[in-house]
């Protein structure tokens, strides 16, 4: 009798279509609007969290044959070292009084030229992501004080951007401008898609930058105290992408003297940037813009661009290196 009833089920899903099929498309659809945009909305159970000092960072070895002209160490004897006047001697052996000398005028020397400095090879393309847009919602401070005054996320990222573009510009590294629109959402799969169909000679690395938010009641409410620090996440396979996010959490610690919340990744429910590109991919989380200390600290100037060189130094790092 059962396989009377699976013969009549197969001829009906042959006229009709799957119904299962159908479920597995709306699934599909569904998937890029439920995953987490940002750390903010992540569960915390979720998190795996490596500090850098479990990570494994080669070492650049020099060799001293290579890297240093031979003899320049050797030890020279103390009196050999000696400044001594050269006094001319006669031919009998005594010393000849010095002569006055009328004084010439001197002629300018030419000054020596400095020499250029080698422009920086290129060794990757930055596909730079300044996350969120004016058009998401929640992503701000609650009010500073009695002006209404907010941290932006998205006013953040971009700045924190702007700031590492003009200083790659000086450097010779290149890179490019995912999103430079103002007027968007959190845009997911358009940044990706970007990012991965750009065409370039140089291997691609994906750089989002964001400010983190903590848990609290509401958007316009403050998070607790000790809920803050910068954090960097990767792909939770790890490789490149993982070794990278090392790299930037040290620089982010060592240039702003923020609280270490380390690496982190998750398996599931993935930030969509790190899942969905065809390269190395990291975000980072620079301080909490709900931390009502912290937030005073990332409107300052000069902590911003302590953040955007810190992302430089690193960027440099793997450019000199590698990953």
């Amino acid at each position: 009798m059962s396989k009377f009833f699976e013969a009549i089920r197969q001829l009906f899903a042959s006229l009709f279509g799957s119904s299962k099929s159908k479920t597995q498309q709306l699934d599909k659809i569904k998937v890029i609007e439920e995953l987490p945009t940002d750390a903010a909305e992540v569960k915390a159970d979720t998190i795996i969290t490596t500090t850098i000092e479990e990570e494994v960072i080669d070492e650049e070895i020099v060799n001293p044959e290579e890297e240093f002209e031979p003899d320049i160490f050797v030890d020279v004897p103390d009196e050999e070292l000696e400044v001594k006047e050269d006094i001319p001697v006669t031919p009998t052996g005594e010393e000849k009084p010095h002569e006055e000398e009328v004084p010439q005028p001197e002629e300018e020397q030419p000054q020596p030229e400095e020499p250029t400095k080698p422009k920086h090879k290129a060794r990757y393309l930055w596909c730079l992501d300044n996350g969120h847009g004016k058009l998401t919602s929640g992503k701000r401070s609650p009010e500073l004080d009695d002006k209404g005054t907010r941290l932006f996320e998205y006013a953040f990222n971009r700045d924190i951007v702007a700031r590492i573009i003009k200083r790659l510009d000086e450097l010779g590294v290149q890179y490019y401008n995912v999103v430079p629109e103002v007027e968007v959402g959190n845009f997911l799969k358009e940044r990706v898609a970007r990012a991965n169909k750009k065409k370039s000679d140089l291997k691609k690395i994906y750089l989002s930058i964001h400010s983190n938010a903590g848990p609290s009641s509401s958007v316009n409410s403050w998070a607790a105290d000790n809920i803050r620090g910068i954090e960097t996440w990767h792909h939770h396979a790890g490789g490149k992408g993982k070794k990278a996010a090392a790299i930037f959490q040290k620089h982010l610690i060592e240039k702003t003297g923020f609280k270490n919340r380390h690496i982190k990744s998750q398996s599931k429910h993935e930030f969509y940037v790190l899942r969905a590109t065809n390269m190395p991919a990291i975000l980072t989380e620079n301080g909490f813009y709900n931390n009502k200390k912290e937030v005073k600290e990332l409107m300052k100037d000069s902590v911003r661009q302590k953040i955007a060189d810190a992302h430089v130094d690193a960027i440099m790092e793997i450019e000199e290196k590698g990953l």
